[in-house]
Order: structure tokens, then C-alpha cells, then sequence
């Protein structure tokens, strides 16, 4: 919802400064088509070129956005100091060099942040748990397969999977943004086995909000998921030989199924579990309740932020969240933010990375 509100300030906004580069009817014409394309290239988002539009648009939208508020702080400080509103053939000429930086470096950033958004990095992580013995786990968060995702990378995902032989593979939310009826159609199927295959124990999948955004649209991300070799945790535990996993109802699907989310409390491994560590999967990484009595996860793991994707999310996302990438901790337990293996609209990656992450747990007595 605060996205959404962020959004329509952020098209009203533009707007108002794209007028300016000329005057009177022409300005209007030149600003509303400049704002109207990414709201309608949304509307058809399934369609290959509207895509290709709407991830124009979404980082002209960022860029301009941080031009013309930067603007507005510098035009209020000279404001301040000298008193004296600014020559309308200043304004024009402002408002003109302003559109065309912001149009340049979304041509730039579209296309140096492709290849970084394309190449993931496979990151390891060695992290201390109360195990008897090692074990391992393949973790990787929002795939956001759409008509602009090729094909080819999730081929390798699998690829790289397989070569690692984990005894766990564990998703973290933000599937696609597609319907399950289209991925089935692009035959996505037989990746998605092949990629639960590559687990030697089980391959263990939440949802995140863009399955909330779906399951809208009539999309059962749960029942496809299953159908193609993961397990999908809601608000529920499954023990393995090696660690409990607990996967949470994304936040936004629980305020969109108008449900509570269950307290943690009430998913904790039982005692005869106990011995066996506990992980936790949440898509946002927004820590667990305040009141939560008793045994805390010892490892969590997210996604969800991107790790602000591109600048200035970049900068902004340290302001969002208490731990908006890496491994940190919230509510004393031991976090880690994953930046995702791909990204939401715009395929481009500047100032973060696309990774997938192997985890491999290992006694805390070492």
C-alpha cells in the first residue's frame, strides 16, 4: 500500500516537472504521455514489448524522480537566499536538461544493468548451528519470471544446483510474475522439477507478495509448486532429518486472504524436535514479534529487498529496512537478506548484485 501511494505521488510529481519544458498545452501533452506509458504498459505486463516499456519506464521513473526533487531542494535553498522566483526561460531550460539526464541515464542504466542483473554470483556462507553433523542448503529468493526472464538462467540455476549437490533447496518467495497457467505454458515445469531434484532431503518453497499480487488473478502458486516437487510452506513446520524449516505466509498475502499470520510461537519444533536446529523462511525481512516467548530460530533467512536494485534504491533501502541485504541479525536471531537471483520489472542492476547462496551449516561447537 505504501508502494502504491509512493507511486501515484511519484507519476502526479513527474508530471508537474515534465510540463515545464514547454508552455502552455504542448507541456501537458509531453508530460502526460510521458507518465501514462508505465501505468498502461503495467496493465499488459504479460506481453513481451509492454515489459520492455514498462522496465523502461520504471527506472526513468526512479531517475527522474531523484533529478527533479534534487532540483526542487536546490531551487528552495536559492529560493531562500536570494529572494527572487527564477526566469520562466530558466525554468524551461532546467526542465529540459533535467528530462534529458533523466532519459540518459535510463538508457545507460538499462543497458550496463542487464548484464549484472543476468550474470548471478553464487555466494557460500558458512554458518554455526546446534547440528551434530554438517548439511547443506541451496537458498535463492525472487526469480520474478516474466515475459523479459530468460529461459537460460534458470537453466543454469538448475545447473548450478546440481553441481552443488545440497541436501536442502530452499526458495524464498516472489516466484514470477506471471500466472501459473502462463508458466506452465512457457514449460517452466520440468525446470522446477529438475531444480527439486537436485536436493538430496527436499527442496522447501514460500510464498512472497507478488503470490499474494497472483493469487488475485486466480493463480495457486501453492498447488504448482507442489505439483513440480517442492513443498510450500504457510504458516507451517516440517522436520527433515537434518533441521525443522518454518515457512511463513508472506505478510501481504495474509493481509489480502484479510488472515492473521500465526505466531511463531505456535510453529516452533516440538520437544522430541528440539535437538534438530531450526530454520526459518520468511520472504520480508521484517524480524519476528516482539513478544515471542521462548526458543528462537537459529538461522533466518529472506529476500524480498533487492538490496534497493538500483540507484538511488540503493541508498534508499538502508532507510527501509533494519537489515536491507547480507547476514545480520534481527530480534537475536541470526538473519540473512539475500539481493535476490533476478529482479522485479526493470531487468537492470546497478550498485547490487543478482546471487544465489549456499549455506553450509556446520556445528557451533567448531
Amino acid at each position: 500500500m505504501i508502494f502504491f501511494f509512493i507511486l501515484i505521488f511519484g507519476v502526479f510529481f513527474l508530471f508537474f516537472n515534465v510540463r515545464m519544458v514547454a508552455p502552455g498545452i504542448k507541456g501537458s501533452v509531453i508530460a502526460g504521455i510521458s507518465v501514462i506509458l508505465l501505468p498502461i504498459c503495467f496493465l499488459f505486463r504479460t506481453s513481451y514489448f509492454a515489459s520492455l516499456g514498462m522496465s523502461f519506464f520504471a527506472v526513468w521513473l526512479a531517475e527522474a524522480l531523484f533529478l527533479y526533487i534534487l532540483w526542487w531542494i536546490i531551487r528552495g535553498i536559492r529560493r531562500a537566499v536570494v529572494k527572487k522566483p527564477l526566469d520562466r526561460r530558466v525554468e524551461i531550460s532546467v526542465a529540459r536538461l533535467l528530462l534529458f539526464v533523466s532519459v540518459l541515464l535510463t538508457v545507460i542504466f538499462r543497458i550496463a544493468g542487464a548484464g549484472t542483473n543476468e550474470n548471478f554470483h553464487v555466494r557460500e556462507f558458512k554458518i554455526a548451528v546446534p547440528t551434530e553433523k554438517e548439511f547443506t542448503a541451496v537458498f535463492f529468493s525472487d526469480l520474478h519470471i516474466d515475459p523479459l526472464f530468460k529461459r537460460e538462467k534458470m537453466e543454469r540455476i538448475v545447473h548450478v544446483s546440481d553441481s552443488l549437490h545440497p541436501d536442502l533447496v530452499l526458495f524464498g518467495g516472489d516466484f514470477s510474475d506471471v500466472v501459473d497457467s502462463t508458466l506452465s505454458a512457457w514449460e517452466y515445469d520440468f525446470l522446477v522439477q529438475k531444480l527439486a531434484a537436485t536436493a538430496k532431503m527436499a527442496a522447501i518453497a514460500i510464498d512472497g507478495n507478488h503470490e499474494g499480487f497472483l493469487e488475485r488473478e486466480g493463480s495457486d502458486f501453492k498447488k504448482w509448486m507442489q505439483n513440480n516437487g517442492f513443498v510450500v510452506l504457510e504458516d507451517s513446520t516440517v522436520c527433515t532429518p537434518f533441521a525443522c524449516i518454518t515457512g511463513r505466509v508472506d505478510h501481504s498475502v495474509a493481509k489480502m486472504r484479510a488472515v492473521e499470520r500465526k505466531p511463531l510461537f505456535d510453529l516452533r519444533p516440538t520437544a522430541e524436535e528440539s535437538r534438530l536446529p531450526w530454520l526459518l523462511l520468511d520472504h520480508q525481512p521484517r524480524g519476528i514479534e516482539e513478544d515471542h516467548p521462548g526458543r528462537r530460530p537459529d538461522f533466518a533467512m529472506s529476500g524480498h529487498t533487492h538490496n534497493g536494485q538500483f540507484f538511488p534504491g540503493t541508498i534508499i533501502i538502508d532507510w527501509v529496512w533494519r537489515l536491507a541485504y547480507g547476514l545480520g541479525e534481527l530480534d537475536q536471531v541470526k538473519w540473512l537478506v539475500s539481493s535476490g537471483v533476478d529482479s522485479w520489472g526493470p531487468p537492470v542492476r546497478i550498485g547490487s548484485d543478482t546471487e544465489l547462496l549456499f549455506l553450509r551449516f556446520v556445528p557451533d561447537r567448531l
